[in-house]
């Protein structure tokens, strides 16, 4: 793609204007002079760096409180990620099941088949897998090093957001758009759990950053055939898709060239062959074409078309919007109207670019039916730069300061007041409390924000301020309490016979972390196959929630005994007959 056709890419000078020759005597390269005198003539660079020099020649402490902001918000976000990353139990289903099978991959050295309890686990491709065994071989398995993939994704998602930010809005833009995505709420929450969701935005990202970086060239297209083969083996096809979607989105709002050359694709094509295939062949042999279909049809195309789990409404992802990219949906706004007016302008064709992918990336979504908050989080990298733009743009334009900051100071308000009233609508506890804490962080960022109107700097950092105060009391408070309610981990510690070796057999339920803290099988079964289970006389225990205990004590109860219990989940073993035949087990209430 020739150059300057990218959404805000500068056009190169021309190569005749830069005659140079070697000055021996300097041992550095000058440049002819054009005139009778022997002054030399600068050398022309490249109008993306002639504009970052203008700008820190203008305000050159202004750039470099930015640039240093830049590294502190990567700090802080890593420190908001790592605070007590070791001491919450992993979750069940997904984040215990993934950490246990990438244990069972590191002991058995297959890394083409990952496996759980011993059966192959086909439902997801192996990178996640492959990170987690290099981690837990390195330090060791634990909880925080389950956790470590997701953490250190979600750092480079930001990094990469301050550097396109960077370039396209200068240091001060690529700052604020660093510390919009670093305070937003689904970007935090997904930095602390083991799952995929993290490792799949930062290559979704990293195409969608070489796409913006400049035109095209072959290591470029190479580069991002190689990112689209790790988001592939990340998630499968959705990998491909969704990037693909964005980018071909903001190429058509910006104006410019839709479709790559064939030299582009070749390379891209080449590059992701590479990547994958390696691992795809023999996967191809060891499970066969027709498995391998099966997948296709039931993991990718039946779950968007079909919906075969975690079926919602087609608006599900505007609710997760509005919830995930608080406290900075007015900056959001502003900014993908602004952009629009004002796409004759280089860096906000770049806005323009992220809004208008953000927005067909989030129809991509809401077509499919089976939906989960986490799947927005790929598009979350695109509101911050949208919004990061309009702060700095707001903070070097005098006029109409105002609007951003009266809006921000009525989203403050207007958070404060929900969490006001969750609070008052909970009980005594942690949620409550964090509720409350939450209420006054932002009440007192809307104070700011209302006295700053001048001054756009004091009252978006007001707001960060409060989402970064609400989940570091989420984190000491809330997330402990939940992973005491999903997880095992209680259980095992409440219940010391869980540890002893005997069999362990889980009724209705899937339990994953059981297999993870206990480090060794779990059988699960239906409820109706539990009178067989009894017969086999090899004293098992079992596991079951305490919804599913009345109807699993109904004419079994002289049978079982109840152990212990802790949460939702019961432990129950098979009772020695004893005279009268009464039953033990006490259904609940």
């Amino acid at each position: 793609m020739p150059a300057g056709t990218i959404a805000g890419a500068a056009i190169r000078p021309d190569p005749a204007r830069r005659a140079e020759a070697r000055d021996p005597a300097a041992g550095r390269d000058r440049t002819l002079p054009t005139t009778e005198t022997d002054e030399p003539r600068r050398r022309i660079v490249p109008a993306r760096y002639q504009l970052r020099r203008e700008q820190r020649a203008a305000g050159g402490a202004e750039a470099l409180n930015a640039r240093v902001a830049l590294w502190l918000v990567a700090a802080a976000l890593l420190g908001l990620l790592a605070a007590g990353a070791g001491g919450v139990p992993l979750l069940d289903p997904d984040e215990s099941r993934f950490a246990r099978t990438s244990v069972e991959m590191l002991r058995s050295g297959d890394l083409v088949l990952p496996r759980f309890g011993g059966e192959p686990r086909l439902v997801k491709p192996p990178l996640l897998h492959w990170v987690q065994v290099f981690v837990f071989g390195t330090v060791g398995i634990a909880e925080w090093s389950a956790r470590l993939h997701a953490a250190l994704a979600t750092l480079g998602s930001l990094l990469i957001v301050g550097w396109i930010g960077r370039r396209r809005f200068g240091d001060e833009g690529g700052a604020w758009a660093a510390v919009v995505f670093g305070t937003m709420p689904l970007v935090l929450v997904a930095g602390r759990v083991g799952t995929i969701d993290a490792l799949l935005a930062v290559h979704v990202l990293a195409v969608i950053a070489l796409d913006l970086a400049a035109p095209e060239g072959g290591y470029r297209a190479s580069a991002a055939g190689a990112l689209l083969g790790l988001a592939f083996l990340a998630k499968g096809p959705v990998g491909i898709v969704l990037p693909l979607v964005v980018v071909l989105a903001g190429r058509s709002a910006t104006g410019a060239e839709v479709m790559p050359s064939l030299r582009t694709v070749v390379h891209a094509v080449t590059a992701w062959c590479v990547v994958v295939l390696p691992w795809g062949v023999v996967f191809l042999r060891r499970v066969g074409p027709g498995t391998v279909l099966e997948l296709l049809r039931g993991e990718a195309l039946d779950r968007y078309f079909v919906g075969t789990t975690h079926v919602e409404p087609p608006w599900f992802y505007l609710k997760v919007a509005v919830a995930g990219f608080l406290p900075w949906l007015s900056p959001l706004l502003l900014g993908s109207v602004r952009a629009w007016r004002r796409r004759a302008e280089p860096a906000a064709r770049t806005a323009l670019y992220a809004a208008c992918g953000l927005i067909a990336g989030t129809i991509f979504l809401s077509i499919g039916r089976g939906k989960e908050a986490s799947y927005l989080l790929p598009l979350a990298p695109l509101a911050a730069l949208v919004a990061g733009w309009e702060i700095a743009r707001e903070q070097r334009s005098p006029a109409g300061r105002s609007r951003g900051t009266e809006w921000m100071a009525a989203s403050a308000v207007a958070i404060a007041a929900g969490l006001a009233i969750a609070a008052a609508n909970l009980d005594a506890g942690e949620p409550r409390t964090v509720a409350m804490w939450g209420a006054l962080a932002f009440v007192t960022a809307a104070f700011v924000a209302a006295t700053a109107r001048r001054r756009p700097p004091r009252a978006y950092a007001a707001a960060a301020a409060a989402a970064a105060i609400t989940f570091a009391v989420a984190v000491a408070l809330l997330l402990p309490a939940i992973g005491e309610r999903k997880s095992a981990a209680g259980l095992i510690r409440e219940v010391p016979a869980l540890g002893t070796g005997r069999p362990l057999v889980t009724v209705e339920i899937n339990v994953p972390s059981l297999s993870f803290y206990l480090d060794r099988r779990v059988e699960v079964i239906e409820l109706d196959a539990l009178d067989a289970r009894l017969e086999q006389g090899d004293d098992p225990l079992f596991v079951l929630a305490d919804v599913d205990l009345a109807a699993a004590a109904h004419d079994r109860g002289a049978r079982l005994r109840e152990l212990g219990r802790h949460g939702k989940l019961v432990v129950l073993e098979k009772r020695a007959a004893t005279p009268g035949g009464e039953s033990a087990v006490a259904p609940p209430a």
